[in-house]
């Protein structure tokens, strides 16, 4: 596992940029590969996290329902999430070039997409209590902040937006539930919390992880 202070400084050395404020990703120019994701001049995802996003995927479909997916990158867990029986698949997209794959994956998918533009922390207060079976929130750091302490929490409105018994998972970058991690899930009014270990291969010059696995946590309201 690379703590946040070492993922920082790996970023920058390899190049990559960070916002001076998070209203400078939505016009950041995105450049696509079929490799890997880059805004700023850093990864945002790669190809590798396949397996990662798949396991993602299938936990918050397990209710089927309505979706909310927190960030679209590659499309990788998206197109998972569109491969069960869902009713609705609600993305939330907060830079302008990703957006448009967003809209051309919608046009093409099996099941219900709803793309809203934007960072989460401007738009999920227009969404409604209580109405989602699961979420899945992954989204990259956007300034050196998010980078190097713990980023502002998205629980409180994961637990808002959840119906009850409905799943909340996200990508970790830990390999374990910490106390204070588990902490923060309970004041947020989450107790059923437990996770998987899914397997995956990083290449070598990865720069935001160098484990054999990766930690997918079932959060259950």
């Amino acid at each position: 596992m690379m703590d946040r202070q070492t993922l920082f400084s790996r970023l920058k050395a390899a190049g990559g940029k960070f916002a001076k404020h998070i209203g400078e990703w939505k016009d950041a120019q995105a450049t696509f590969t079929e490799e890997k994701l880059e805004i700023f001049g850093r990864p945002v995802m790669e190809k590798w996290e396949d397996p990662y996003m798949k396991e993602l995927a299938n936990i918050v479909t397990s209710n089927g329902g309505k979706i909310l997916e927190v960030g679209f990158g590659m499309g990788i867990s998206a197109r998972y999430i569109q491969e069960h029986e869902i009713e609705e698949h609600i993305i939330i997209e907060g830079n302008a070039d990703v957006f448009v794959k967003l809209e051309e994956f919608a046009q093409q998918a099996k099941h219900k997409v709803t793309p809203i533009f934007g960072l989460w922390q401007d738009v999920v207060d227009s969404l409604p209590n209580d109405s989602f079976d699961g979420i899945l929130f992954d989204t990259a750091p956007i300034t050196e902040d998010d980078a190097t302490v713990m980023p502002n929490s998205f629980f409180e409105q994961a637990y808002r937006l959840l119906k009850k018994g409905g799943i909340f998972s996200r990508f970790m970058s830990e390999i374990e539930i910490t106390p204070d991690y588990r902490q923060r899930l309970n004041k947020a009014g989450f107790f059923n919390i437990s996770s998987t270990l899914c397997s995956v291969n990083p290449p070598k010059d990865c720069l935001y992880w160098d484990k054999p696995v990766m930690l997918a946590p079932i959060i259950i309201k």
